[in-house]
């Protein structure tokens, strides 16, 4: 599970991260600094730049290296074909949209008249008094990557689909032989 985890931990600081900040009393809308840590703004950046990476590594392939590894820990931990089927299903979908659309959806809830990002990079973005700009557009435009990593998250479950039906048909056809 930490595994499938793993790449979306930015998101996951920044949704804390953000909570922390409304529940000692900042708003994202700001312009006083918020002091979580170094600052509310610094972690939010910092962990679009992170999401900015693993998005645009698992479009330049590294999904085909993520999934394979996942599904190889889903065989070993689950023994009905469905269960490993259903599991390896969930986790290509994850893969599919997460990493391309997580870091914008984050930051969804930090919009406001002083930060609103955009594909252009146009304008300032004001989270917690703090400028997260750069990074806050740069997710945005990180969408279009699903263009290339849906269809490698999408054949890479074909693949271990018929891999895994194929196996389990000969170990049933061998325990039968063994049977009869």
């Amino acid at each position: 599970m930490l595994l499938v985890v793993l790449p979306f931990l930015p998101e996951l600081v920044i949704l804390l991260t953000s909570l922390f900040a409304g529940l000692s009393g900042c708003r994202p809308a700001s312009d006083a600094g918020c002091p979580i840590g170094t600052s509310a703004a610094e972690i939010i950046r910092r962990s679009l730049d992170a999401g900015f990476v693993v998005g645009s590594r698992f479009g330049d392939g590294l999904a085909v290296l993520w999934l394979a590894a996942c599904c190889w820990l889903i065989t070993l931990g689950w023994a009905r074909l469905w269960s490993r089927l259903l599991l390896a299903f969930a986790v290509s979908l994850v893969c599919a949209f997460v990493p391309y659309f997580g870091p914008m959806l984050s930051i969804s809830h930090l919009v406001n008249p002083k930060c609103s990002p955009n594909e252009g990079g146009v304008g300032d973005c004001i989270v917690y008094g703090g400028d997260v700009g750069g990074a806050a557009h740069q997710v945005v435009g990180l969408g279009w990557r699903i263009l290339e990593g849906a269809p490698i998250a999408i054949g890479i479950f074909v693949v271990y689909a018929v891999v895994a039906v194929v196996t389990d048909l000969r170990a049933r056809r061998q325990a039968l032989r063994s049977l009869g």
